[in-house]
């Protein structure tokens, strides 16, 4: 099946980085010329005969937009950095994205997996690699998120050093959100959306019509 040969392909190229082409087309079981024409357009290079990955989250968003399902190919290939294809997807949505930032509130040290800027709104991302989603593990996420918003809320209106981040900002709402690998029972807890990775670009988009419904931090 030629989906699959190519699925089998690229799962070599987000687990490894990079493949010889040769390797890549005994993985796939395509000929080269089939291989090479249905791998042009990604975010790869040919170097030497090999095929290089220049960014696997960049990679992963063009199998998405292929059709092809993004968080099965990270799992089967056993990529950990969850993070960074959030971030793609924030980015790919208008944000503005630090990913793994750290500051210290009173004293306390505090870090946000993804946090996402798109005035007036700040999203305060916690990235859960979770294989089991309990009810109970998604509720304790959710309030200590929450608390992570606030105090990055608290930040942003200081004179801290992240200020500068929603400078000339009139507004500044700070949103605590969860996303899953898998989707579980829980939507939302407290006012703290819990959104699968699958479902996170409909989340961007409808944010806006439902955001009075979540849970917002004011700066």
């Amino acid at each position: 099946m030629l989906e699959e040969g190519l699925y089998l392909a690229l799962l070599r190229l987000v687990r490894d980085g990079r493949a010889k082409l040769e390797e890549l087309e005994e993985a796939s079981g395509l000929p080269a010329g089939a291989l090479a024409e249905l791998l042009e357009g990604m975010p790869l290079k040919l170097e030497g005969g090999e095929v290089v990955v220049e960014d696997v989250a960049l990679l992963l968003m063009e199998c998405w937009r292929r059709g092809v399902d993004p968080v099965r190919l990270a799992l089967g290939a056993g990529w950990r950095d969850f993070e960074k294809l959030c971030a793609k997807v924030l980015e790919e949505a208008g944000y503005d994205v630090a990913a793994n930032l750290r500051f210290r509130w009173r004293g306390r040290r505090y870090e946000v997996d993804v946090a996402a800027f798109k005035r007036p709104r700040v999203l305060a991302v916690d990235c859960k690699r979770w294989s089991r989603l309990r009810a109970s593990l998604l509720k304790r996420a959710a309030e200590m998120q929450r608390m992570r918003a606030d105090a990055l809320a608290s930040a942003l209106r200081s004179t801290h050093s992240l200020a500068g981040r929603v400078a000339g900002w009139r507004e500044v709402r700070v949103y605590p959100v969860i996303v899953s690998i898998h989707e579980g029972s829980l939507k939302v807890y407290e006012g703290v959306p819990l959104v699968p990775m699958l479902k996170l670009p409909g989340f961007l988009r409808e944010l806006e019509s439902y955001e009075d419904e979540l849970y917002a931090a004011m700066r």
